[in-house]
């Protein structure tokens, strides 16, 4: 009977082990595969989709902004993604202070759907918060600093700024 129990057990153990040890392999692939990159979104505006790109993480902020967003722009026609950024919507300017980057849109922002809206703020601070000189992204429009459905300022973001959480991320190399 001891025997037994004791052979039980064993299994039991065996197969706790291994089932921690293939949630740890997963979880690390995830992290590695993600990277540093650009975020775009799809062709509804519903996800992100996180395309690799190497980045000079330790570049001056205001440089690596200023790059970031003109490559956040330009996407390949053949691609299965598109610029999280509208095409109606102009950034004016971005200035980076005190590890908050400051990102300015033309008054055309303000024609943009609630989806495109969102996609197109969480992009951006995905994007730009990669470097080491951005903790935060602050967002205005025409010099007006951008309010919620509340009409209050959104202020800094960062990352966890969005209540989904887990925001719907496609990773693509």
């Amino acid at each position: 009977m001891i025997s037994r129990m004791r052979w039980i057990l064993l299994c039991f153990l065996a197969v706790i082990l291994v089932f921690n040890a293939t949630a740890c392999s997963k979880k690390k692939t995830l992290k590695k595969e993600t990277g540093t990159g650009i975020y775009y979104t799809n062709e509804k505006y519903i996800k992100l989709i996180h395309v690799n790109k190497k980045l000079d993480v330790k570049e001056n902020g205001q440089l690596g902004a200023e790059e970031l967003l003109d490559d956040m722009r330009k996407v390949n026609k053949k691609s299965n993604y598109r610029s999280a950024i509208p095409d109606k919507v102009v950034v004016n300017s971005v200035t980076v202070l005190n590890n908050v980057a400051s990102v300015d849109f033309s008054t055309g922002y303000k024609k943009i759907s609630n989806n495109q809206d969102l996609i197109c703020r969480a992009a951006i601070v995905y994007t730009l918060t990669q470097l080491k000189a951005i903790n935060y992204v602050e967002f205005s429009i025409s010099g007006q600093s951008m309010l919620d459905t509340d009409g209050k300022a959104y202020g800094a973001l960062n990352n966890d700024s969005f209540v989904f959480g887990n925001l719907p991320v496609d990773l693509e190399n």
